[in-house]
């Protein structure tokens, strides 16, 4: 890959992915709470709940106490 030049895929899922990817990284830049200030930005109108969601991984057990 040349350096400041994007390469574009005829595949979708990849661009997808690729987009996501860098979404993820300029969060990551912009610290703890550009995650909360971006579900809040998306959430409309205000009286709805915020949008953002807690990540889980498939088939981990519940922490449900006994």
């Amino acid at each position: 890959m040349i350096k400041g030049v994007e390469m574009t895929s005829a595949n979708p899922a990849k661009e997808s992915l690729r987009q996501e990817q860098r979404e993820q990284q300029e969060a990551a830049r912009k610290g703890p709470d550009a995650e909360l200030d971006k579900a809040l930005k998306d959430t409309f109108p205000a009286s709805d709940p915020i949008a953002a969601q807690a990540p889980t991984k498939p088939g981990a057990a519940d922490d449900k106490a006994s």
